[in-house]
């Protein structure tokens, strides 16, 4: 199975956009997380009040519950059975003391899968941390922090989470530090935003480390990342990386991981890599 590209992204951000200016637009071939949290988030933001996808599409959304997501009515009425656990509807992310259960349900269809333990702690740890940045660095006004959704294809050997937010941006959260104000003018904020330690807000915990977890977990295997913010973006994808500037700006911020499933994910590894933070030891990192 081929892992999501950075055009595809981008074309369909540029599609959704269209898609709210003018009531339509050229739908992909194959629906992934990531395109529903990009739709949802946007006609939530727009205040649709009607969203029509084609008919091959349809029963697939509202099991996803793309219209649940912005409030709307489904077209239909689908069983929401989920057998073989094979993927995570659309959740809002509304309340922050449940990140851990939510963290746990998205991951969840890994293990029903037949995934290692291992594997699944990792992308457990790893969730957790980015649903975290959504309600410390989204700043949302209206009760809603983002949108996450995850799959697993079993054919493929391949999972994909997507997490979703409608915020201020990585450039002006990072901008509030007033310590990358001059990296920030000659640097890419996606990318900057991945590296160790770097956050708007430190002495905040593990605060600054989901998006650098992420990215080192993923590259670990030579799988993927995507992050895009606005209008930037930065992606790393089977040993090789890119950053640029967005064709289509994305009104918030989203992020997607999505990997080899046969490939182990060691965050152990991963934490062995970095240094360890003054006043910190190993005890400090939950695995």
């Amino acid at each position: 199975m081929q892992s999501t590209t950075i055009e595809e992204i981008t074309s369909w951000i540029t599609n959704v956009d269209q898609l709210v200016q003018s009531g339509k637009c050229k739908c992909p071939s194959f629906f992934r997380p990531h395109h529903f949290l990009v739709l949802a988030m946007e006609l939530k933001r727009s205040g649709a009040t009607h969203v029509a996808l084609p008919a091959t599409f349809t029963r697939y959304a509202a099991r996803m519950r793309l219209w649940q997501a912005v409030n709307i009515q489904p077209p239909i009425v689908v069983s929401e059975y989920n057998s073989l656990g094979k993927f995570h509807p659309i959740e809002p992310l509304i309340d922050q003391n449940a990140v851990d259960d939510t963290s746990e349900s998205l991951v969840e269809i890994f293990r029903r899968a037949g995934i290692g333990e291992g594997p699944v702690d990792g992308a457990r740890t790893v969730v957790r941390e980015l649903l975290g940045n959504c309600f410390a660095h989204a700043e949302s006004d209206n009760g809603l922090h983002g949108l996450a959704c995850a799959q697993f294809w079993s054919r493929g050997n391949m999972a994909q989470i997507a997490i979703c937010d409608s915020g201020i941006g990585i450039r002006s959260s990072l901008a509030q530090n007033v310590e990358y104000l001059v990296e920030l003018v000659r640097r890419n904020a996606c990318e900057y935003a991945t590296e160790y330690s770097v956050t708007s807000k430190p002495g905040k915990g593990h605060s600054g480390y989901g998006l650098t977890l992420a990215r080192d977990l993923m590259e670990q295997g030579k799988n993927t990342i995507f992050v895009v913010s606005h209008g930037e973006y930065f992606y790393s994808s089977g040993g090789v990386s890119g950053k640029g500037q967005m064709p289509t700006a994305l009104k918030g911020t989203l992020v997607i991981l999505e990997w080899d499933t046969t490939v182990p994910l060691n965050l152990r590894q991963v934490y062995d890599a970095w240094p360890l933070p003054e006043g910190m030891d190993d005890d400090d990192f939950d695995l």
